[in-house]
């Protein structure tokens, strides 16, 4: 079968003329959203305003709040009406224990919409604070649920939304879940949301160490990296996990660099032995372990740092220099410990031009 060309053009024409139609008709629409928007906040505005005025809302005020907020355009005004609002220093706090049952009987014909529908609504309830702290409440209910959808924006507003709740409980409860269902969610996400928990920290690490043996290695270095974040009292049951030859290596790795920040004296040793054994192929653990004994300086260390100058590798060597500097000080270093070796010395002399260099740039003395 033969194509005309002309008839090709005339194709290809009718194509460009449909999607600059459609870009027109797109543009147009958010011009008016634009031009409808101011509007429709100063109605919700009055109507928000006339609704905290009263200690507690009427069952026809809440049937009528209902009504708007079950679309997402209506969540979406209430929303910027009260994030202005807030923005102004009005306090809303107490008026939304009377909107929460607005918010679980909307909760449920949210589960039935889109994802991105359901993330704005767990968004909502983020914001606004409205999860409760315990399973029987019919919000933390509906954010169990979100957690275990595909969208990582539902996800992570769920989440948000029960880690402002506090409850230590339910946010490992909410890890188990997606644990069981097989969901590895952004280990950054883990690590930063965790931190931004609301309770207490160290009641959210006691719980998630409760339950280690439940989570799979990925989840664990994601609980370790918010655990050097924001608590300093798992020294020795993260060093027993170190030592433990069946731990995951990633997990050894977050280990490392918690005993980096947070120091835990008989962790000395083991760091120490580490770097010794840069002979093996495996040179990431001598690395991460020079860099951790910076935290732990002593005349063992200095010569477990010395010994690992000579390392083959130059992340081993360079981590070494770094911590011998700072744990022995450049002259002893550079006459007492590297005279044998060309290439430990130049590592040595590179470190401290480039420590002088950005003392300079700092404004040091």
């Amino acid at each position: 079968m033969i194509i005309r060309v002309d008839r090709l053009i005339y194709v290809y024409l009718a194509l460009c003329a449909c999607l600059l139609l459609f870009n027109l008709a797109y543009t147009g629409r958010r011009r008016i959203s634009d031009i409808r928007n101011p509007f429709r906040t100063k109605m919700w505005r009055a109507y928000l305003d006339k609704l905290t005025e009263e200690e507690s809302m009427t069952d026809k005020q809440i049937k009528g709040l209902t009504r708007r907020l079950s679309h997402v355009s209506g969540l979406e005004a209430f929303q910027e009406t009260i994030d202005m609002i807030c923005s102004e220093g009005k306090e809303t706090e107490t008026w939304f224990g009377s909107v929460r049952p607005v918010f679980i009987h909307i909760g449920s014909r949210y589960l039935k919409k889109s994802v991105m529908e359901e993330a704005y609504y767990a968004y909502v309830v983020w914001q606004n604070k409205l999860c409760g702290n315990s399973e029987e409440d019919a919000i933390v209910r509906y954010m169990l649920q979100l957690i275990c959808e595909h969208s990582i924006y539902c996800r992570e507003n769920a989440l948000k939304a029960l880690y402002k709740a506090g409850s230590p409980e339910l946010t490992v409860k909410a890890y188990k879940i997606m644990q069981r269902h097989g969901i590895d969610h952004s280990q950054k996400l883990v690590t930063d949301g965790l931190a931004g928990f609301a309770g207490n920290k160290e009641e959210l690490a006691e719980c998630l160490f409760r339950e280690w043996d439940k989570f799979t290695p990925y989840y664990q270095t994601a609980f370790i990296n918010f655990m050097r974040l924001s608590v300093d009292s798992f020294g020795e049951r993260l060093l027993k996990l170190l030592v433990f030859p069946e731990t995951d290596r990633e997990v050894k790795f977050a280990v490392i660099r918690y005993l980096r920040r947070h120091k835990y004296e008989p962790a000395a040793q083991y760091l120490q032995k580490l770097v010794r054994d840069w002979k093996v192929d495996d040179w990431e653990f001598p690395a991460l372990a020079a860099s951790a004994l910076e935290n732990y300086p002593s005349q063992d260390t200095v010569h477990a740092l010395d010994e690992a100058m000579h390392s083959t590798s130059w992340y081993v060597r360079s981590n070494a220099s770094d911590s011998l500097l700072k744990t022995a000080g450049d002259e002893f270093v550079m006459d007492e410990l590297l005279r044998s070796d060309k290439y430990a010395m130049e590592m040595i002399r590179y470190k401290q031009e480039r420590r002088k260099e950005e003392c300079r740039n700092d404004g040091c003395n």
